[in-house]
């Protein structure tokens, strides 16, 4: 009977055994051409992002995956013996099997059997970087297998060298210390292309249990496992005896201070983490190294005269500012709050806010006229009282002018003269210029048209200051950048040539917080009801940007643009210059020429004018003509009353007098520069004195009529 069974009892446990064999091959090698590659997966593991300057020299760092702290290196940024020591500890054979080294896999699977337990799995350096990417239980037949097929489909998709390199990236080295980079900067204070055998020793002897060698607290215990690892590779025959003595006794091991963080770790909390931010969104989510244009230098200057100038200004507790270099766009200091951390909204980046810009947006539309030749920085504007409907803007000090030069109501900011402007360009165009400067934003679709030419749309201080370079580059504007490499971007022309430098010179005059010996071009805003305070300045090298105010909006008497946030803007611009290249701003470069104006309406004179001076205008945007001084086009209106002459005042009575004009339109008067009103004719009493009265056409190309008179007291 026995003879009879023991023949098919052979025949069973060969069919056992081949269908294992049968089953180990489809695992091995079916399977794995069936598995989704592993390595986007290791990927998604995203490394430390870091931020440096064009030395390299790191700026900033900010952890990503789960707040590890792990630096991405190429395999020959790695010392030679750290390598070594690893696939002598890790897996000897890496570069001679396919995945699975079978020798090793017999001497684990016969220790399991003598000690009744999992007590060695065998990986290779190939199945540990597999198994990064599993979850559950870490000692099971299920996840083995499951590790065996993706470190196979790793192997037939992937060099050693890439392998390898994503291993060495991935250790785990005690805490959140990841990858031997990290673990050679946290431990030794070095790269680990500088690690001597000794440290290559230490660290490759942590990843069996990181958190027990780790050296910074068991400091006997990693010593002794780094002894063991120098055995083992004695052993190994890859040192001799001498060797092993001498890289124990004499090579040093150069732990850093750990009461102290690690330069890594110190860069984390950088007070310029909203520059960092924006850079890293131009960058890319995908890019993990980004070099930056900041200026370690700019930026502290920069943060430091807001916090100054913060302090000093009652009931205002945040600022920003932004500074860029003219030559090249870049963006090289940004400071989005002076609040401190544990401020309400400290978070909330101030010089990306949309925040309403008061009268910074005048220039643009001044160049816009001048690109156009419809002005000069001497042509005649009037500052008259306006109404459009519900809309009746006025000037910051509540006064009129009457007809002014259009440097004065720009270095002045009056605003009937720039919403007169506006209308004579027409908000197409306007609009269309501040699509090409990236100024529009959707708050121009729910607010009235004209009222953008005064700032009550939103704007952002970043791209305001980015906008106003477009003035020291003669014309030209491409988009500011963080980065010192950024893809290209052409620059686009939108003024004529000269324009520019006419903005400039309209612009130019004393900064407040600077020597005065440079005069800088500058202009200033103020939000309605006080709740901004702006300032834009820029020399021939610099443009900066700088804003005051509370992030809740509230309102400060304080936050005036040319009090506030002007001697601010001074401080950095003068401080700047040692870092410039020194060349003056051009006030008349080739852009410019020669032209006689006429003295009434500062416009190309013609035949008809009397009266003209030399004034500057665009080569390539000529000067349209005077049309207020042709026949049949000069205004009507003359004054009436009082004719010029000498009055007497009783001396015991009033002395009255009509102002009375003709027209068919009634005028605006101005008494000695005092906005009276508009009206054919009104009684007003005089005291003693010379007065001047004015009256003036609505009708731009209409002239003006002005008498002068004197009251005198009776003997």
């Amino acid at each position: 009977m026995m003879r009879r069974i023991l023949p098919y009892a052979a025949l069973g446990c060969m069919i056992a055994a081949g269908t294992g064999v049968l089953s180990a091959l489809a695992i091995v090698y079916l399977l794995p051409y069936r598995e989704p590659d592993p390595m986007p997966e290791l990927l998604e593991q995203t490394p430390v992002r870091i931020w440096t300057d064009e030395r390299g020299r790191p700026l900033h760092v900010r952890r990503t995956w789960e707040a590890q702290w792990r630096f991405e290196v190429e395999l020959d940024q790695i010392s030679p013996a750290a390598i070594r020591t690893l696939l002598a500890v890790e897996d000897r054979n890496f570069y001679q099997h396919h995945g699975i080294d079978w020798p090793a896999a017999l001497r684990a699977f016969s220790q399991n059997l003598r000690f009744g337990r999992i007590v060695s799995g065998a990986s290779t350096i190939t199945m540990q970087l597999a198994g990064m990417t599993q979850t559950g239980p870490r000692r099971s037949l299920k996840r083995k297998i499951a590790q065996i097929i993706k470190a196979r489909r790793l192997e037939q998709l992937y060099s050693k060298d890439r392998i390898l390199k994503e291993y060495l990236n991935r250790l785990p080295f005690g805490g959140k210390i990841f990858g031997i980079e990290a673990a050679a900067q946290y431990y030794f204070g070095q790269r680990a292309a500088d690690l001597n055998r000794s440290e290559a020793a230490l660290l490759c002897g942590l990843p069996q249990r990181p958190n027990a060698y780790r050296p910074d607290r068991f400091l006997k215990l990693a010593l002794e496992r780094r002894n063991r690892v120098l055995k083992q590779l004695e052993h190994l025959k890859q040192l001799t005896p001498e060797e092993r003595r001498h890289i124990r006794e004499k090579e040093p091991l150069r732990f850093r201070e750990y009461r102290i963080p690690a330069e890594f770790q110190s860069l984390e909390n950088s007070p310029d983490r909203m520059y960092f931010d924006l850079a890293a969104g131009e960058a890319g989510k995908q890019k993990y190294r980004i070099v930056c244009a900041y200026h370690a230098e700019a930026s502290r200057l920069l943060r430091h005269a807001l916090a100054e100038q913060c302090r000093n200004l009652p009931g205002v507790q945040d600022a920003a500012g932004v500074l860029i270099e003219n030559e090249t766009g870049r963006i090289i200091a940004l400071t989005g709050t002076v609040a401190p951390p544990e401020a309400r909204n400290s978070q909330v980046n101030a010089a990306a806010a949309i925040r309403s810009a008061g009268s910074s947006l005048k220039p643009f539309l001044y160049a816009e006229a001048i690109s156009g030749g419809l002005l000069t920085a001497d042509t005649v504007l009037k500052d008259l009282p306006v109404r459009r409907g519900n809309y009746a803007p006025g000037n910051y000090d509540g006064s009129f002018r009457g007809e002014v030069r259009a440097q004065e109501a720009l270095a002045d900011s009056l605003n009937t003269p720039a919403v007169r402007l506006a209308e004579e360009l027409g908000m197409e165009r306007i609009l269309a210029l501040f699509r090409r400067l990236n100024l529009i934003s959707p708050h121009y679709q729910r607010i009235d048209g004209l009222a953008i030419t005064l700032g009550s749309a939103g704007h952002s201080l970043l791209d305001l200051t980015a906008a106003y370079r477009v003035f020291p580059c003669d014309g030209y504007w491409n988009r500011a950048t963080f980065l010192l490499h950024p893809a290209a971007r052409p620059p686009v022309r939108i003024f004529a040539p000269g324009t520019g430098a006419m903005i400039a010179r309209m612009l130019k005059r004393p900064l407040p917080g600077t020597s005065g010996s440079c005069p800088y071009a500058w202009k200033t805003g103020t939000s309605n009801g006080n709740r901004d305070a702006w300032c834009f300045a820029f020399s021939a090298d610099y443009t900066v940007g700088v804003w005051f105010g509370n992030k809740d909006g509230r309102a400060a008497p304080a936050l005036v643009g040319v009090k506030a946030a002007a001697p601010a803007a001074g401080r950095i611009l003068e401080a700047m210059n040692q870092f410039g290249s020194g060349k003056p701003q051009a006030d008349f470069p080739d852009g410019f020429r020669f032209d006689p104006l006429c003295t009434l309406s500062g416009l190309r004179a013609t035949p008809y004018c009397q009266n003209t001076f030399p004034g500057y205008s665009l080569r390539e945007a000529p000067l349209r003509p005077c049309r207020r001084c042709p026949p049949g086009r000069a205004s009507r209106i003359r004054i009436l009353s009082p004719s010029p002459g000498n009055y007497l005042k009783p001396a015991d009575g009033k002395l009255e007098l009509r102002l009375q004009a003709s027209g068919k339109t009634p005028p605006h008067w101005f008494l000695n520069g005092r906005y009276l009103g508009r009206f054919m004719e009104r009684k007003q009493v005089f005291n003693p004195g010379t007065y001047r009265v004015k009256a003036i056409s609505e009708n731009a190309e209409e002239l003006s009529a002005q008498t002068a008179f004197t009251v005198r007291r009776e003997p």
